[in-house]
C-alpha cells in the first residue's frame, strides 16, 4: 500500500524481528509508490516477490514468531463471529487473505489477531456489534478464531470467554447509544440458550 516502501526506506519496516526471510520485505505485489519508489524497489535484495500460495499459507504465517495479523470486518455478532464478505446475502468484500493471516496468527508462538471496524455504519445509524449475523451473512472467521476485536470504543478479546462474557465484552466496543439494545437482545439469546 501506499507509504509502505517510504518506511521500508527509512528503517522504519526493516524485517529484523522475522523469524523467516529476516530483513526482506515478502510481498506478492509491489505498486502504490512514485516512480522514484518503484526503480528503488527494482531488483532492490530487501524485496523478495512470492507468489500468494506462499505468503498465505497458513505453516508459514505460524512459523514467525509474535505475528500479528490486522484485518478489518463488516459487522461482528455477539458470540464473536465475524463478517467481512457480505451483509446478509448482498457481497461487499472478499475474504482476501484474512483466514489464513487469522489462522496463522493464532497459531503462532506469541502471535495476535485483531480485527478492525467503526462501531456503527450509516453516518451513525447502525450498530456493526450485532446480537447476531443477518440471515445469508457469510461468516469469514468464525468465533472460536476471534482473537481481538476493536472499535473507536475499545477491545474485546472474546477468545475463550463464555457466550455471556464474549456478549458482555462485545457490547462495551460498541457505540453507546446501541449498548442498552444490545444488552437486551443478549438478555433473550441468552434465554434461547438454555
Amino acid at each position: 500500500p501506499p507509504g509502505v516502501i517510504a518506511m521500508v526506506r527509512q528503517g522504519v519496516i526493516n524485517g529484523s524481528r522475522k523469524t523467516l526471510n529476516p530483513g526482506k520485505c515478502v510481498v506478492t505485489s509491489i505498486g502504490g509508490g512514485s516512480q522514484e519508489e518503484m526503480e528503488w524497489v527494482n531488483m532492490n535484495p530487501r524485496f523478495l516477490l512470492v507468489d500468494v500460495v506462499y505468503l498465505a499459507d497458513i505453516r508459514v504465517l505460524a512459523a514467525h514468531d509474535n505475528f500479528v495479523a490486522i484485518n478489518n470486518a463488516l459487522m461482528v455478532d455477539l458470540g464473536g463471529q465475524i463478517a467481512a464478505e457480505t451483509l446478509g446475502t448482498r457481497l461487499m468484500s472478499q475474504a482476501g487473505g484474512q483466514i489464513p493471516f487469522v489462522t496463522g496468527a493464532n497459531l503462532s508462538k506469541g502471535g495476535r489477531s485483531i480485527t478492525c471496524l467503526p462501531s456503527t455504519a450509516q453516518d451513525g445509524k447502525v450498530s456493526r456489534i450485532v446480537p447476531t449475523l443477518p440471515q445469508g451473512t457469510v461468516v469469514t472467521i468464525q468465533r472460536n478464531l476471534a482473537d481481538h476485536i476493536v472499535t473507536e470504543y475499545g477491545a474485546a478479546r472474546p477468545n475463550g470467554k463464555t457466550l455471556r462474557q464474549r456478549a458482555q465484552a462485545l457490547i462495551n466496543t460498541a457505540h453507546p447509544d446501541f449498548r442498552e439494545a444490545l444488552r437486551r437482545e443478549a438478555t433473550k439469546l441468552s434465554g434461547e440458550a438454555q
